[in-house]
């Protein structure tokens, strides 16, 4: 990426204008967690200009940063450095703590400034460049759910009250102030509302482009774990944190556009059925092919395949349909320019750069290859029928993003070697675990 001197000589002047006392100088790393440095405003100028330096463990490490040995860091390459250089379009002041300001940053190497290959941002920047090399423009936007609990997890309330007005005022002494922190803060949030489980909450994010997007649900998911506890509450965007309710999913929205500013999906081509644009319907082909594969990314923990059960509102099969919720790939059509496609599959623990990189790139093959379009879900998705399952394990996904392929052709052997070794290592760390259900199952008995 090519950086605009000018546009960090002015983040540097909205720092002094603002009477900031520190920036964060942030970036992805592979779960998605924000890591960087915080620089004192007299420090930033010169780290706009040249970046700073960290090792490149950060992105090989484990969601503790746990350090073991993988083909990109090792003990034999010492672990070095590379350079974080930040993105001065970014620099937002912080709405939820006073004197700071905020800057994305992308990770380059350290000789010749290129993208390190396993940088969440630069992947996101290759895979809408693939779509734009195919004549498209994308727009996406994300929903996500989590649960606000107090200091020892316990949800706020223990109803289920989906869409409840009553029981949502409980929740807004946070989300009032979740709501207008991330809106003067350059997130617009088009609507919040309680989920189906107890103390569940959905938030809607505006659309936008990819990488835009998927650095405010980044910072979304940042900003509402800090206002949460300056209100004495904690939030957790975990996949299924409570045993019985519901899990918490990120839903992506995409269209595509073409150079005059037009929907591509909203005219109707095709003269009888549902879904009648041709092009819509051989996005949605590629993205049910590839949906196995990128379950690896898209829900990278052991946790996140509780959620995906039966009547759940998560896809439990690899189907499609109209406005069904249960499906993975639901479709909203005749819509305008608001038509477009809903990928019900992530997780909310997914990396948010690299869960809407690898469905673009399912897109995109979509769009190259003639895949055979399955009939659509109408009904029950549940029900038994005649096609796949999602990945019901970790493992099982591990094994789907190895087979698949998509992943390594569009973003490279080191990405996916990287993801592999990361996620092998999380199944491999949660085998030898002797858990709470096992003693109380076992310990006597036997």
């Amino acid at each position: 990426m090519k950086y605009d001197d000018a546009a960090a000589v002015r983040a540097a002047e909205l720092v002094s204008e603002h009477d900031v006392h520190t920036v964060e100088c942030a970036f992805p790393d592979s779960w998605g967690a924000l890591r960087g440095k915080r620089v004192p405003s007299s420090q930033f100028a010169n780290v706009a200009r040249g970046g700073f330096s960290l090792a490149n463990a950060a992105f090989s490490w484990d969601p503790l940063c746990g350090i073991f040995e993988l083909d990109f860091a090792n003990a034999e390459t010492g672990f070095p450095d590379m350079i974080c250089r930040p993105d001065p379009s970014t620099f937002r002041m912080l709405t939820w703590r006073d004197g700071t300001g905020l800057v994305m940053c992308d990770a380059t190497d350290v000789h010749d400034a290129t993208p390190v290959p396993l940088d969440p941002r630069h992947i996101l920047r290759t895979a809408e460049r693939m779509l734009a090399e195919r004549g498209y423009t994308v727009r996406v936007a994300t929903e996500l759910e989590f649960y606000l609990c107090d200091e020892s997890w316990t949800p706020l309330y223990p109803d289920i009250q989906c869409y409840s007005i009553t029981k949502g005022a409980e929740l807004e002494h946070v989300m009032v102030d979740v709501r207008r922190k991330l809106e003067a803060f350059g997130i617009v949030v088009e609507a919040s509302n309680t989920e189906y489980g107890p103390a569940q909450v959905e938030i809607n994010v505006k659309y936008g482009s990819p990488l835009e997007v998927a650095d405010n649900t980044s910072l979304l998911k940042y900003a509402v774990k800090e206002i949460a506890r300056q209100h004495g509450t904690r939030a957790t965007f975990m996949s299924k944190p409570f045993k019985g309710f519901s899990g918490n999913g990120t839903h992506l929205h995409v269209s595509l556009w073409d150079s005059s500013g037009a929907n591509v999906f909203a005219t109707n081509d095709l003269d009888s059925g549902f879904a009648r644009n041709s092009l819509m319907r051989r996005c949605v082909a590629g993205l049910l092919v590839h949906q196995p594969e990128l379950s690896a990314v898209a829900s990278p923990t052991i946790n996140a395949y509780k959620r995906f059960e039966d009547h759940s509102f998560a896809p439990t099969h690899v189907n499609w349909g109209g406005d069904n919720r249960g499906v993975a790939i639901r479709c909203v059509t005749d819509h305008g320019t608001a038509t477009r496609i809903e990928v019900r599959t992530g997780s909310a623990d997914a990396n948010p750069h690299l869960l809407i990189a690898g469905q673009l790139a399912a897109i995109c093959d979509g769009l190259d290859t003639a895949h055979e379009l399955p009939p659509m879900c109408e009904g029950n998705a549940y029900a038994p029928q005649d096609r796949p399952k999602m990945p019901r394990t970790l493992q099982d996904a591990i094994g789907c993003f190895q087979a698949g392929g998509l992943m390594r052709r569009a973003f490279g052997d080191v990405y996916a070697n990287n993801v592999v070794s990361l996620l092998q290592n999380e199944v491999d760390e949660f085998g030898q675990q002797v858990t709470e259900w096992e003693k109380t199952r076992y310990m006597e008995v036997s």
